[in-house]
């Protein structure tokens, strides 16, 4: 049976979810995802890389709502998508949700607020809390696997790579932490001077990171030790997104950084409007906004930091962008999501929430999921 079979048995039966379509699906359960086929993003921005491109991904969308989830507080980090299951974490709960119609599978309870967008690897869900705790649970029935205590609020988005977790504590000492996947144990970990929440980026066996205290590490991913160290103006809050070897990373000082990844040195930089935002990294452009009041969003080109094109927002981009399909999408203060033109930024199409998008849009075969500091998590579109 395919996803448009599955959609119209679900229609014709009268289910309460999708008899409803526009509305918030209803508080019932299930233990199996209607398609386990909906997969592609893993984690945050879809990869080690921290990307932000889903290359192989449709999306059938032109902001048409399909179905909305209401957890119990601000949705502010993308959900991964795995199996035909959407993971997200509000207020101070991790949910499970069919991504066909937004059933729920299971929650799970944390210790904090969670504000970091989960990572499942191997039927593991792995995820941070604003309660200092780093937990692995399992993504079959919502079971905690094992638990790790950190030094301070995790709002840094683990990332998953041959075995080991790397994540990090917005702390007043800041670290980043390797953690052994089969049972949390701790591999190493590296001291800041301050908080961290930005997620790492994986290559070449080496952990990249911004940091509150306006540095840029480079961290040997296998022992902790520190590769080089890139001083910038003002705090590096976004996170770095790694392409053909280069490292790009937006500044608190208007600054877009490009930086090579073997020693830091500096291959370009681009002088925003503002705080520039996590970016995303897709054939040879770099795709960026500005959280200012009178934000921008730009394309630039990856190789000599030349600009390709730029649209005035109007309001603050709050969001790193997510590319698939021919589009960049792109979350905005005032809760709007817009769909624009890899070629030229035009807009194709907009969704409102009612509340900032601070959660980058995330592509999955053919819907688009996206969270709301209005507290709920949004799909567009049909599944392929």
């Amino acid at each position: 049976m395919n996803r448009r079979q599955v959609l119209s048995r679900l229609a014709l039966g009268g289910t309460a979810v999708l008899a409803g379509c526009f509305a918030e699906t209803e508080d019932t359960s299930r233990e199996e995802p209607l398609d386990p086929s909906i997969d592609g993003a893993p984690m945050f921005q879809y990869d080690e890389l921290n990307s932000g491109y889903a290359p192989d991904t449709s999306v059938q969308t032109e902001g048409d709502e399909r179905w909305r989830f209401r957890t119990d507080g601000p949705v502010a980090a993308p959900p991964a998508v795995s199996d035909g299951t959407v993971y997200v974490g509000g207020g101070t709960h991790v949910y499970a949700l069919d991504a066909v119609d937004g059933v729920r599978q299971w929650s799970f309870e944390t210790t904090g607020a969670v504000r970091a967008s989960p990572a499942v690897v191997d039927g593991t869900l792995y995820v941070g809390s604003r309660g200092g705790v780093v937990y692995a649970i399992n993504v079959a029935d919502g079971t905690e696997r094992w638990r790790f205590e950190a030094n301070g609020p995790v709002d840094s988005s683990p990332v998953v790579v041959d075995g080991v977790a790397y994540t990090a504590t917005r702390a007043t000492a800041g670290r980043v932490y390797a953690l052994d996947t089969a049972d949390g144990t701790e591999q190493w970990h590296f001291e800041t001077s301050y908080r961290v929440i930005s997620s790492p980026a994986i290559a070449a066996d080496t952990v990249y990171v911004g940091g509150w205290d306006s540095n840029v590490y480079a961290i040997d991913a296998t022992d902790g030790s520190e590769r080089w160290v890139v001083e910038t103006g003002q705090p590096v809050l976004s996170s770095p997104a790694v392409h053909e070897g280069t490292v790009y990373i937006g500044g608190n000082d208007d600054t877009l950084y490009a930086l090579d990844g073997s020693d830091g040195s500096e291959r370009w930089t681009v002088t925003t409007n503002g705080i520039a935002t996590t970016p995303a990294v897709a054939n040879g452009t770099v795709y960026v906004g500005t959280e200012t009041d009178d934000g921008r969003f730009s394309a630039i080109n990856a190789g000599d930091g030349t600009l390709r094109w730029t649209i005035d927002v109007g309001v603050a981009v709050s969001a790193p962008a997510s590319i698939a399909d021919g589009a960049v999408y792109v979350g905005r203060s005032d809760g709007v999501l817009t769909a624009l033109s890899v070629t030229d930024g035009t807009e194709q199409w907009r969704f409102s929430t009612n509340d900032s998008v601070r959660s980058p849009p995330v592509a999955a075969d053919g819907g688009l999921y996206v969270g709301s500091t209005d507290g709920a998590l949004y799909a567009l579109g049909d599944p392929d």
